[in-house]
């Protein structure tokens, strides 16, 4: 009898461990979903300051030389910054960046050229919850030529493209930064060019 007891209680504890388990993967994955949100983010606005200073200044290779010298004065790698530029001038229209799409999804899909074919991949991965692999082997397959071999090149999405607010929230959470309860703008940029660093090319 008291090894019955023993065994409902250690099947109980087994439950409960893996109920724990499960939530602190869904934790983990969602505080990594948020982090990599407020990477896109902040590439995006990024690339469009620097694509504005471009324009602004009407000089040939002032492009290059604003890179080169933000690259050293930032830390942050030159090919980092290319790419996003890169991105703000493929999607240089707020409401057409995906939230649920990661940076990883797009240093794939600004590498496409053909517009309507990184539309066909951006549209699937996001209803078909493709992950960065599955987004690579799909290219390698040529998933879009067989498709559009097949006459079936149209998507039906049925999710509408977010709005501006909901995308890029007027409040950010920016809980993952080690910032003071009376943090300063400065202590902001400060932090978020020091996290920008650590974000993987």
């Amino acid at each position: 009898m008291k090894n019955k007891n023993k065994e409902i209680k250690f099947n109980f504890y087994n439950n409960l461990l893996e109920d724990i388990k499960s939530i602190l993967q869904k934790g983990l994955t969602k505080a990594y979903k948020e982090v990599d949100n407020i990477k896109v983010q902040t590439y995006w606005q990024i690339g469009e300051r620097i694509v504005r200073e471009e324009i602004k200044q009407k000089r040939a290779g002032y492009g290059k030389e604003i890179i080169k010298k933000l690259s050293m004065d930032l830390k942050i790698h030159e090919r980092t910054l290319y790419r996003v530029v890169k991105f703000y001038k493929e999607y240089p229209i707020l409401t057409t960046v995906l939230s649920e799409l990661s940076w990883s999804h797009y240093l794939i899909l600004i590498d496409i050229n053909d517009n309507q074919q990184r539309n066909f991949y951006e549209m699937m991965s996001v209803k078909e919850s493709w992950s960065v692999r599955e987004l690579k082997k799909r290219l390698k397959n040529k998933e879009y030529e067989k498709v559009r071999k097949k006459g079936k090149i149209i998507i039906n999405l049925e999710k509408k493209i977010p709005l501006a607010e909901e995308v890029f929230k007027d409040t950010y959470d920016f809980k993952f930064l080690d910032l003071k309860k009376d943090y300063k703008e400065e202590d902001l940029k400060n932090e978020l060019i020091k996290k920008t660093r650590k974000f993987p090319a």
